[in-house]
């Protein structure tokens, strides 16, 4: 016997519950998870769901849209009544009947695909703290982090290191700790504007406004016997007093050089080095490459997502997100700074020993 619509409904009703306990039930779980088994067993269990990872909202479309068709005639119909200045306590109730309607419908689909997406993030997120041993980096180390480099010192109001998060990097030279850390400064500047003095003329006043920035970078520990140097595509504060520019025209216009020493500095930016700086200029914005004066190395830059990287699939896709997911290659913006500090150890006329 085929089922009556009645059924189908309520089919889908129940399956929207069983669907939303599913996602509710995926997300204790992942959270906090203590090993990558963990987040796989979740998305093995997203890829066995007997239906779709996906709510079937056509009840709250047709609900939202009865209710808001339902106020548009009743409306109208008042306007032919000749009542559109005069509505009643009985109108004013029909409205927001329709407006509760519409309200809850819009709720209940944010909600739904709010759901998802917060299941679909913290995925993401867990398997990208296993694949790379994400740890938090300590505050003593962002506060001394802050004061050693020069593109840290951005801001004329205020520079802070947010947080910080230390990853692995399988560089040439072994397994090395990077952080990665979310860089927030503060321009603090006085403008003017206009006002109304009431008399039909105007008025200059003048107030303060705060512009935020954000950076996001990666600091690793010393790699080579560089230091003292800052190559930056913006004009930074003057820390280290000599100036050098290689034989490259695209290098030139790109990037601003100080160091303490001109000689070293020629010596780390040989030819090849050169070339891997431009090419990381072209995939990151504002981009620095600063060493220290201890010869750590920091690489900051625009883009603030290093950590959060936008996905192809989601959860209501858990094979092609799974296969997603576990492919390292996830951070892509973090691996192309891998990636430019290999070269650099490579390359360096100065490597470390």
């Amino acid at each position: 016997m085929s089922a009556t619509p009645s059924t189908k409904m309520n089919g889908k009703s129940i399956n929207n519950q069983a669907l939303a306990k599913f996602i509710k039930k995926l997300t204790v779980s992942v959270s906090h998870s203590e090993s990558i088994d963990v987040v796989k067993d979740c998305l093995n269990q997203a890829i066995a769901y007997p239906h779709q990872l996906k709510f079937n909202n056509n009840r709250l479309y047709l609900g939202g849209l009865i209710s808001l068709l339902t106020g548009i005639g009743y409306w109208l119909y008042l306007a032919g009544q000749s009542k559109q200045g005069a509505f009643t306590g009985t109108d004013l109730f029909v409205f927001g009947l329709c407006a509760i309607g519409v309200i809850i419908a819009i709720f209940k689909l944010i909600r739904r695909k709010n759901s998802l997406s917060k299941l679909s993030n913290l995925l993401r997120d867990e398997t990208l703290k296993h694949l790379y041993n994400m740890t938090d980096c300590d505050a003593n180390y962002l506060n001394a982090m802050t004061h050693k480099f020069v593109d840290f010192q951005r801001g004329n109001y205020s520079q802070r290191l947010e947080w910080g998060k230390e990853i692995d990097f399988h560089s040439d030279l072994g397994l090395i700790r990077a952080s990665v850390v979310y860089h927030h400064y503060v321009d603090k500047r006085t403008e003017t504007y206009q006002v109304s003095d009431g008399k039909g003329g105007t008025r200059t006043r003048t107030r303060t406004v705060y512009d935020h920035y954000y950076r996001q970078g990666v600091i690793f520990p010393i790699i080579n016997n560089t230091s003292h140097l800052v190559i930056s595509q913006s004009r930074l504060t003057k820390k280290w007093q000599q100036n050098f520019m290689p034989a490259s025209r695209e290098f030139e216009k790109r990037f601003r050089v100080q160091a303490e020493s001109e000689f070293n500095a020629a010596k780390f930016l040989e030819p090849v080095v050169v070339i891997a700086c431009e090419q990381l200029a072209n995939e990151l914005n504002d981009l620095t490459i600063e060493f220290a004066y201890d010869g750590s190395l920091l690489i900051n830059q625009k883009h603030t997502n290093l950590l959060e990287p936008a996905m192809d699939y989601d959860i209501s896709q858990p094979e092609k997100f799974k296969q997603e997911l576990l492919n390292e290659t996830s951070l892509s913006t973090v691996n192309s700074i891998f990636g430019f500090v290999n070269q650099i150890i490579k390359h360096s006329a100065s490597p470390l020993k």
